[in-house]
This record gives structure tokens, C-alpha cells and sequence, in this order.
């Protein structure tokens, strides 16, 4: 088997396998005459590839016993690919009742010239065997050169209008993979009308006695199958997009997960408690990532009596001097002083509840974490910048007291009471209150 047929038979099962996934689409609607189009466009294509293999025409011809016998069946299919994609715009353009008739129409006309071509064939004289020069060697038979022609126009008529119907329906079509769909489709038609330029080009050039037979042996069959293959995904594309959009989001939602552990595994090393002793099951990652947001979160709460009120300040002077704007500045903020409060915790240190810090609002931007998807990208980014934000880490060095230095002498004091804030310096601490100013504020 040479190249070429290995091509046309990897490129008809490429077709084959879009048409499965359409006739499943049948199986549940049988009746339904678009799905039936869709299906009978698919499974025309991918014969037509098929079919035209050298390796195939070579052994159907043996098989007859008729030289050329190979290439009115193709030549039929081709014609039978058209009016089956006009079957299918039909159908598309209009509703089932109005596009009925004119399918009917289409089908009726495209069955003529398929009993037209049968008859030119017929009539006409090959009889020297050709498996990829068909068209350009007998391009001045009386009889086959018509034969040739008429195919060629048959199918080029019905892939300009699929060209042009879906290229303005992707325009304005509101879901995202049916609009990927039809561009695709219009590719692949428009590849298809490359295909039949390509032949004519070179059927035109054998008029004028010059050889421009490679248009017609080698650009028209790699237009052929790269027109099969692009209309076969844009086929089957809508169907299978829901599937490839819920993958890519499980997909990302795992990477999230993934990114969530620097600031879950300081908060659990922090406060152990909030790691509960039952194992969640390894296979069932929503569990997984809805135990570890609820775990971090718990964890910030244990953590607001050690958080220091000057590390959001300084933070958020930082970030901006760094251009840090919106939710990025806010996550930067939240880390930092989540990072300080786990190294004060560390150091048994105890802060009074802030006042609101006027100028910056909340941490969350006015966003109360109630959505799922927001709660994750949000803690995302704060893990994110708690890991690796030069921000956070100047923050840090800058407010000073993260290292356990400060306080006193291993009792419970405050940062508060060695400056002189307005604590008791007892080291008792009631129960802390949230700061509306803070980037804790928002997420408590």
C-alpha cells in the first residue's frame, strides 16, 4: 500500500469516527431530518476518500473486472456529498416543514446528474486504467471530459454555498462550539472548492497542451482529505464540545487545587485542628477540593486574633508602589497578613482587633465569597502571592514582628501593648472582631 492510500484511509476513518458520533445523536432522534443530513454528509465524505485510495480503486477495478469502473462510484459520491450538503442547509436554513420541499428539490436535481454522468460514462471510451490521473488523461475524450466536468461543477456549486451559508451563520451564532463548528465547516467546504479548482486547473491547462497534472494528482487529493478531516471535527464539534469544555474545567479546577496547597499547608502546620482525622477518598476529588477550601478557610478564622493590623498597611503601600491594582492588590494583602498571622501564632503572639483602614475596602472587592467558583479563584491567587509574591515577602520585612521577636517573655502579650496600644498587657485575649478595612474582613 503506497503513502497516499495509507492517507486516504487514515483520513476516511477520521470521517468514519465523526460519523459515529453524529449517529448516536440519530439514535436518539431517528426522525430527525437534520440529523439525518448530518449523518449522511459525514458518511458520503469519508466513502469518497475512501473510494478514491489508489489502493482501492486498483483492487475494485481487479474485482469488476472494468478499467476505470472506480471512477463514476466516486464520481457519484461526490455528486450524492453535495446534494446531501444542500439537503442539509436546507434544513438548517429553514423549519422542517418549509425545508422539506426544497431538500426534495435538491435531492431530485443532484439524482439527475448522477444518472447523467452514469450515462456519459457509458457512452464515453476509457479504457486504459488510471488511478490518480483520471481526470487530466482523458481530459479531450469526447464523452468522459464532460463526464469530468459536470462532476466537478455538481460539487463545486454545493461547497460555494456551504462556504458562504456557514461562514455568515458563525458570525452570529451565540454558542461558542456550534460557532467553532461552522467555521470549521466552512473550511472544510472551502478546502473541498480548492479541490475542484485545483482539477479543473489542471483539466483546462491538458486543453491548452500543457501539463499541470500535479494540481490534479497531488494538490487536489491533499485538499480532498484536509476538507474531510476539518468538516468532520466542525461536524462533530457542537456534540462533543459540552464534554471537552467540563474536561478543561476539571482540568483547571485540579491545577486550582494544586495551587491552593502553599497556603493549606501553612494554615494546617498553624492550627492542626482544622484537619479533621477522616480521610477523604482519593478518587473523589470534588470532596477533596471542597474539604480543602472549607480547611482554609477555618483556618484564617482561627488565625484573626494573630493577625496584625499594621501588615495590611504597609502591604497595600507596597503593592501599590509595585502598580498592584484591584484583585490582585487585595490578594496580596490578604497573604500577607495571613503569613504574618501564622508566624505570630508560631510565636504565641496576640494582636487587639483593628480599626478600619480607610482608602482601600475590603479584601474581596466588594466580593462576599458566596459563589463556589469566585471562593476558589480568589484563594487561589492568595496562595498564590502567599507563596511566591515579592510584595507579600517586603511586607513582612518592612512591618517587622513576624519572627517571633516580638512580645515578651513567652506569656501571651501583644505587639499592641509593647508599643503602647490600648491592651490590658495581660495576654488574655476575648474572642477578636474583624476589621471591615482588613483583607481578612471580606473572607470571615
Amino acid at each position: 500500500m503506497s503513502n497516499q492510500s495509507a492517507v486516504h484511509l487514515f483520513c476516511a476513518v477520521v470521517g468514519w469516527v465523526a460519523f459515529a458520533v453524529k449517529l448516536r445523536d440519530l439514535r436518539r432522534a431517528p426522525r430527525n431530518p437534520m440529523r439525518q443530513a448530518i449523518c449522511s454528509t459525514l458518511f458520503l465524505a469519508s466513502a469518497c476518500v475512501f473510494c478514491a485510495a489508489p489502493a482501492v480503486i486498483d483492487g475494485v477495478n481487479d474485482l469488476v473486472g472494468i478499467p476505470n469502473f472506480t471512477a463514476p462510484v466516486v464520481y457519484c459520491l461526490l455528486v450524492a456529498l453535495g446534494a446531501s450538503c444542500q439537503v442539509l442547509l436546507a434544513y438548517w436554513r429553514w423549519p422542517a416543514e418549509e425545508a422539506r420541499p426544497i431538500a426534495r428539490r435538491w435531492t431530485l436535481a443532484y439524482a439527475a446528474v448522477v444518472v447523467a454522468l452514469i450515462a456519459l460514462f457509458v457512452v464515453g471510451e476509457a479504457p486504459r486504467e488510471r488511478l490518480v490521473d483520471f481526470d487530466t488523461h482523458y481530459a479531450n475524450t469526447p464523452y468522459i471530459v464532460q463526464f469530468i466536468l459536470l462532476y466537478l461543477l455538481a460539487l463545486s456549486v454545493a461547497m460555494a454555498v456551504l462556504v458562504r451559508m456557514c461562514w455568515g451563520w458563525a458570525k452570529v451564532a451565540g454558542r461558542p462550539w456550534l460557532r467553532r463548528g461552522l467555521w470549521l465547516i466552512a473550511l472544510g467546504a472551502l478546502a473541498a472548492l480548492g479541490f475542484g479548482a485545483a482539477k479543473l486547473t489542471a483539466v483546462a491547462a491538458r486543453w491548452a497542451d500543457t501539463d499541470w497534472d500535479w494540481l490534479s494528482s497531488r494538490l487536489a487529493p491533499a485538499l480532498a482529505m484536509l476538507g474531510l478531516v476539518v468538516s468532520a471535527v466542525g461536524y462533530a464539534l457542537p456534540a462533543l464540545g459540552d464534554h471537552l469544555s467540563e474536561l478543561r474545567g476539571r482540568a483547571d479546577r485540579y491545577r486550582s487545587f494544586r495551587a491552593l496547597y502553599p497556603l493549606w499547608d501553612a494554615l494546617r502546620r498553624a492550627t492542626p485542628a482544622i484537619v479533621p482525622s477522616t480521610r477523604v477518598p482519593w478518587w473523589d476529588f470534588e470532596l477533596r477540593l471542597t474539604r480543602r477550601l472549607a480547611e482554609i478557610n477555618d483556618g484564617r478564622l482561627a488565625l484573626r486574633a494573630h493577625v496584625d493590623p499594621e501588615v495590611a498597611e504597609v502591604t497595600l503601600r507596597l503593592g501599590h508602589e509595585a502598580g498592584l491594582t484591584g484583585a490582585d492588590l487585595q490578594a496580596v494583602v490578604d497573604a500577607a497578613r495571613l503569613k504574618a498571622a501564622v508566624a505570630a501564632k508560631a510565636a504565641n503572639i496576640r494582636f487587639p482587633p483593628a480599626e478600619a483602614v480607610t482608602g482601600h475596602g475590603s479584601a474581596r472587592g466588594g466580593t462576599d465569597g458566596t459563589d463556589g467558583i469566585g471562593e476558589l479563584a480568589w484563594l487561589v491567587s492568595v496562595s498564590r502571592a502567599f507563596a511566591s509574591s515579592p510584595v507579600v515577602a517586603a511586607a513582612l520585612a518592612r512591618a517587622g514582628g513576624t519572627d517571633g521577636t516580638d512580645g515578651t517573655d513567652g506569656t501571651d502579650g501583644s505587639r499592641g501593648a509593647a508599643d503602647g496600644g490600648d491592651t490590658d498587657g495581660s495576654g488574655a485575649s476575648s474572642s477578636p472582631t474583624r476589621s471591615s478595612s482588613s483583607a481578612e474582613s471580606a473572607r470571615d
